[in-house]
């Protein structure tokens, strides 16, 4: 019984810090405009990522329950922080989006 709880501190724990460690992706100015393929690569990327989103966003806010439920609210910035971090940002991704992400 003591190995489950530790995996379960342990797997809290590597929840909070990765949606804790959350950075919006940065915008370039001088990025070269999106093309034909971009648009098909964010069209097969949005069958992956928006439910992937959806479950991080469920996720999160389970995480951020369970944190308001064990410090009885006194950490309400960490649980809103968890929230903002599995719920914010786009949901949907955009062709611009995809020629961002090439260097």
């Amino acid at each position: 019984m003591t190995i489950q709880r530790i995996a379960a501190v342990a797997l809290t724990a590597i929840l909070l810090t990765g949606c804790a460690a959350h950075h919006p992706p940065r915008t370039d100015a001088s990025a070269p405009p999106p093309e034909g393929d971009d648009q098909v690569g964010s069209v097969v990327a949005n069958i992956w990522y928006t439910p992937g989103r959806a479950l991080m966003c469920g996720a999160s806010a389970v995480g951020a329950g369970l944190v308001m439920m064990v410090t009885f609210g006194q950490s309400y910035d960490t649980a809103s922080e968890l929230m903002h971090g599995g719920c914010s940002g786009p949901w949907i991704l955009r062709a611009a989006d995809i020629r961002q992400a090439v260097p």
